[in-house]
């Protein structure tokens, strides 16, 4: 049996005025979490050595780790920069914007 437009409208709209508003705040947190996470083990893995061999991928953890490898100090302070602008502007640009609608509109109110 398949579901009507009008039980799939109502879907939707409890989605829409219950569900969603009700998880968005812990929603903003999981994901913020989970990107951190995520861009920690990709910093990470661009730069394995596992039996003797170096095993790598182009990136800023790749940069980070061969800078720190041969000593070129300068290089690893550029590119250590470089990360953490990108870590606030992230966080300044889409984070703090979507965690304060979260509890500017989405807050429960006791």
């Amino acid at each position: 049996m398949c579901p009507t437009k009008n039980e799939i409208a109502g879907l939707i709209q409890r989605w829409k005025t219950l569900i969603i508003p009700g998880i968005f705040p812990y929603l903003i947190t999981g994901i913020i979490t989970a990107v951190g996470g995520a861009w920690n083990a990709s910093i990470v893995s661009e730069y394995v050595q596992f039996e003797g061999e170096i095993i790598t991928t182009s990136g800023l953890g790749e940069t980070i780790s061969e800078a720190t490898a041969s000593g070129n100090f300068p290089l690893l302070l550029a590119a250590t920069s470089v990360m953490s602008l990108l870590v606030v502007l992230t966080n300044r640009l889409v984070w703090r914007p979507l965690y304060r609608l979260a509890q500017e509109k989405y807050q429960l109110l006791v």
